[in-house]
């Protein structure tokens, strides 16, 4: 892993950004189970956590797609007051022609311009309750009414709703709620697009408390003014990146990244591949190398290639120890990531 570097002193804590990353890969991993868009969510869920509802959308390339699930709001078991909202990116080949329309500024409330095709799949989020008669993951064949109102107000609603249902129940351990209903959110690529720009829209109409925003391989989002005006909004931001991933570099012109940028570099960690830069178990393993890799990202224990590929990228953090040993020669420690083997020593004879 290399280091990290930050723009803003805004503070940073890189376990709490493995947990949120965790929850989107859960995201993920629902998705791919195949059960349409109310997959079941695991028993037990993620620990720390209840689901509370579903998050869907719709493809929009050719025709109106049908309903995608496409993340999740939990509810923290120790706060009742406490959720996150997460989103997940793209996950099919229809998801990623949507992504294509993205590169047309388009004029958003408020906040400068934002990117067309963002926009648009934006606007056809929704957030789908369990009934109370239902068990989780059964689909949703009758509601007494459809979801009403914003994305932001959808998930505002939703919140308050499942906060004042926890104070009159006791089958959860958590503090008594209050009027401060508080909102994480989190999301990989597309899905980073799409939470900020719930984040904006949000602001715009007061609907809830977002106290953070965690995104992964985010692609610009607007433009210099919507960049600006995010910035300016009293939250933290901690948009993580991988340098050699190249979502976070698009759209290209005309667009501007949000703060604060925390910084990885996985040269000398993963396979060298589009797909394992972009992977969120790659982004991960980079904040914390114990979180495990992708299977074909995963490095050949045995290969060289590596440690030279890191130095020839600056990937790695290496810890360089001179000592002389007496005999006009120095010896030289390079620490290299665990899958690259031990220690590589380089002796240098002086004179």
């Amino acid at each position: 892993m290399s280091g990290v570097h930050q723009t803003t002193t805004d503070s940073y804590d890189p376990a709490r950004a493995v947990e949120y990353g965790q929850l989107i890969q859960l995201a993920y991993d629902m998705y791919g189970n195949g059960q349409g868009p109310t997959p079941a969510p695991p028993t037990p869920f993620q620990d720390g956590y209840t689901f509370t509802a579903w998050v869907q959308m719709r493809d929009f390339f050719i025709e109106e797609g049908d309903w995608t699930f496409y993340g999740f709001i939990a509810q923290r078991t120790s706060k009742a007051n406490e959720f996150v909202l997460t989103i997940r990116g793209t996950g099919s080949n229809v998801e990623w022609l949507d992504d294509i329309t993205a590169m047309v500024p388009v004029p958003m409330a408020g906040f400068g311009k934002v990117a067309y095709g963002f926009n648009r799949i934006y606007q056809t989020l929704r957030v789908v309750k369990p009934a109370a008669a239902q068990s989780l993951g059964a689909e949703i064949q009758a509601r007494s009414a459809q979801p009403t109102g914003t994305f932001a107000e959808q998930v505002a609603a939703t919140v308050r709703e499942r906060a004042a249902a926890t104070a009159r129940t006791s089958d959860m351990k958590a503090e008594a709620p209050s009027a401060a209903v508080t909102i994480e959110v989190a999301g990989h690529s597309l899905g980073a697009a799409l939470s900020t720009l719930y984040v904006a829209e949000n602001a715009s109409g007061g609907h809830a408390i977002i106290p953070l925003i965690c995104t992964f391989a985010s692609p610009r989002v607007g433009d210099p003014v919507f960049a600006t005006k995010f910035d300016e909004l009293a939250i933290s931001s901690w948009r993580i990146v991988n340098e050699l991933d190249l979502v976070p570099k698009l759209p290209f012109l005309g667009f501007q990244h949000v703060e604060a940028e925390r910084a990885y570099n996985s040269g000398g960690s993963v396979n060298w591949s589009l797909a394992c830069w972009h992977s969120l178990r790659t982004y991960l393993h980079l904040i914390d190398p114990k979180q495990p890799l992708a299977i074909e990202c995963k490095r050949p224990s045995s290969q060289v290639g590596p440690a030279t590929a890191s130095l020839r990228s600056a990937a790695m953090t290496a810890a360089v120890a001179a000592k002389d040993s007496g005999k006009g020669e120095k010896g030289i420690a390079v620490s290299v990531p665990a899958e690259a083997g031990a220690t590589i020593n380089i002796t240098i004879k002086i004179g």
